[in-house]
């Protein structure tokens, strides 16, 4: 029977379809990137407490490095180390929607990322309550930042560390400025004889850098900031903030390139080019901000950029270029082809490729190792079996090829996938495919990611899962289970 959490989900998709009928919405970011307003909802529903059953901090991702995880147990900096692999042992019912999938190939050999020089550790997050003189909460807020350390280049470290104190200062100035109005509305509502209980909810505010990329060349953040100040839903901002490991100087994106023009004009046509396709145009709110200089103006702002482990990446902001159901819209242009653009070399990346893909994006990529490029294609729509029951077809096509039902003989049925590039060992000539997905094991809503091979003789193998969405930087395993 149909657990509530999924039916109060798929009733808040039937009202976007009602609202978007033409499709016009897309359901990888109303899910993944807005996943505040679904999985929050749905753990409502489920009465769930339990804090590893939330969407993690709205999003916001803690205390993670590219090469290591780590989980600081005091407010003091500590050196990092790696995190151990997580307990991916099958439960009953992951056992039974994995029986009848396809025999997996030989063990995987799962790479670790180049050593470097640099460790990052976060800051256990400082939290922040306020009271009104009757005892009425009125604001929140968590901040949380990272601290650098380069072995045998303090100077670079120092200053990259003091920049982002100066940014959390700024945060936090910002934060009070929302408290202050919170108490003043509060006062307000209790001034004209109004129920509180009934006009006020406590204002709120989180801050979190997030890692993105960190080794000998590069130190890059996303800093996600989310604000709820009593309406229908929260708002939140992405910023990103690249700076240069052996110099700890912040990076400005014509310092990417020996030729800035050139640079500048070669990436806007590619981004233009991506914002064309499907994948991307039925996000935005108009085909004409393509050409008009609105994508231009929000993509090149300062900040609307990062490196990532796919390579550099373009955003933008939810009513950038989309409304608030699309999400923060990425653009990413891969490393081997940022070479052809005039790249500094001296920030290119060596480590393993994490890339994930947008819904209806096609994608032209050695996936084998044969020297031929294969075309990549993957979509998921929801149906209805004759009995009522909810179900998802996953649509992965390689070469004109649907592995639909491959991949149904592996996912549980109710899973609403996503899909990434994930190069498992960077030794091989393969080119992994994962599909990350969250679904419900017992009373938690947990992520899994299921990874598949494109062999040499176009047959789509399962390779194995692991219970993390490893599009996400905080991401740690060192094998896969059936």
């Amino acid at each position: 029977m149909k657990n509530q959490s999924m039916e109060n989900t798929e009733n808040m998709e039937k009202s976007l379809w009602d609202r978007f009928p033409d499709g016009s919405w897309d359901r990888r970011p109303f899910r993944k990137i807005c996943c505040m307003s679904v999985l929050c909802t749905a753990l409502l529903f489920t009465a769930c407490q339990a804090e590893d059953a939330q969407a993690p901090n709205d999003g916001v991702v803690e205390s993670v490095s590219p090469e290591d995880v780590q989980t600081p147990d005091s407010t003091e900096a500590a050196e990092t180390e790696p995190a151990a692999a997580p307990d991916t042992e099958p439960s009953g019912e992951e056992e039974a929607n994995t029986a009848d999938a396809p025999e997996e190939s030989s063990e995987v050999t799962i790479s670790s990322q180049p050593a470097t020089s640099v460790s990052i550790t976060m800051q256990t997050p400082d939290k922040t309550e306020l009271t009104d003189d009757n005892g009425t909460l009125y604001y929140t807020s968590e901040y949380s930042y990272p601290v650098v350390s380069i072995e045998g280049n303090d100077a670079a470290a120092d200053k990259i560390n003091a920049d982002i104190l100066a940014e959390m200062d700024n945060l936090y100035a910002a934060g009070e400025t929302t408290a202050d109005d919170a108490l003043e509305w509060l006062q307000s509502i209790i001034s004209d004889g109004d129920s509180v209980e009934d006009f006020f909810r406590a204002y709120s505010v989180s801050a979190s850098y997030n890692i993105q990329r960190a080794d000998d060349s590069v130190i890059s953040f996303t800093i996600y900031t989310y604000t709820d100040m009593g309406g229908a839903h929260g708002d939140y901002t992405i910023s990103g903030v690249t700076y240069d490991t052996q110099t700890g100087e912040k990076l400005t994106l014509s310092e990417l390139s020996g030729d800035p023009d050139a640079f500048h004009s070669a990436t806007l046509a590619y981004n233009q080019a991506l914002a064309q396709t499907e994948a991307f145009s039925e996000r935005m709110y108009t085909t004409d901000d393509i050409t008009n200089g609105t994508l231009e103006n929000v993509l090149y702002a300062e900040g609307a950029w990062y490196l990532s482990e796919a390579g550099l990446v373009f955003f933008s902001n939810p009513y950038a270029l989309g409304p608030y159901a699309s999400g923060a819209i990425e653009f990413i242009i891969p490393y081997k082809d940022l070479a052809d653009m005039g790249f500094k070399e001296q920030y290119g990346y060596s480590g393993r490729m994490i890339m994930p893909l947008e819904e209806k994006q096609e994608l032209t990529v050695d996936l084998n190792g044969d020297g031929a490029e294969d075309t990549l294609f993957f979509y998921s729509e929801s149906a209805y079996s004759d009995d009522g029951s909810y179900k998802m077809a996953n649509h992965l096509t390689i070469n004109g090829t649907d592995f639909a039902d491959t991949v149904a003989e592996t996912l549980p049925a109710d899973a609403w996938a996503s899909i990434a590039l994930y190069d498992l060992n960077t030794d091989d000539e393969y080119l992994d495919i994962a599909l990350p997905v969250v679904f419900a094991d017992g009373d938690t809503y947990t992520p899994h990611s299921f990874f598949f091979r494109y062999e040499t003789d176009g047959a789509l193998t399962y390779l194995g899962k692991v219970k993390e969405d490893v599009t996400d930087p905080a991401a740690a395993f060192t094998e896969l289970t059936p």
